[in-house]
């Protein structure tokens, strides 16, 4: 899986903290469900790359400071917490729903272009369709009705100033 980090992480009340708390903060995004991650201080020391209690204390020392209130907090939901303990390795993400409504540039575009696209097949003109408006709305029913005839079948037409 993976998670989002923003810029605003590095710029905020967290500056200062260290460098295990941005590990374990980078960890905790990038391993989250739903809001919802599952963290053994012990297994992630050694995941960090720590293999004796000292690492593993400065993983608990982090996951402390994370679940501290923040009054400087840019969110001021449970007080600026960033994690909420809800088991014995059980937590939560605070702001996770937040953040994963917001959408980087690049997703919005390609989302954007998706939809276009749908929305663009699905408003192709039919084959005879534009020329048999045109010859109705100039009046010339018997080409309209011609046109018509031989049916409005699916053709790709690109648009002209008429048909705009």
């Amino acid at each position: 899986m993976y998670g989002k980090c923003f810029e605003s992480m590095y710029e905020g009340s967290m500056i200062g903290a260290g460098l295990n708390v941005f590990a374990v903060w980078n960890y905790v995004i990038a391993k989250n469900r739903s809001g919802i991650v599952e963290i053994n201080p012990k297994l992630l020391a050694f995941t960090l790359g720590g293999m004796d209690k000292e690492a593993e204390e400065q993983v608990e020392s982090a996951l402390k400071f994370l679940q501290r209130p923040d009054p400087k907090s840019r969110s001021k939901l449970d007080d600026g917490r960033r994690l909420v303990k809800e088991g014995e390795y059980q937590y939560r993400l605070v702001n996770w729903e937040y953040y994963n409504r917001i959408r980087n540039e690049d997703d919005r575009r390609e989302y954007n272009r998706r939809k276009q696209a749908e929305y663009r097949a699905k408003s192709k003109p039919l084959k005879n369709e534009v020329a048999a408006i045109l010859a109705a709305s100039n009046g010339d029913m018997a080409e309209h009705d011609r046109l018509a005839a031989e049916g409005l079948e699916p053709e790709y037409h690109e648009p002209t100033r008429e048909t705009e």
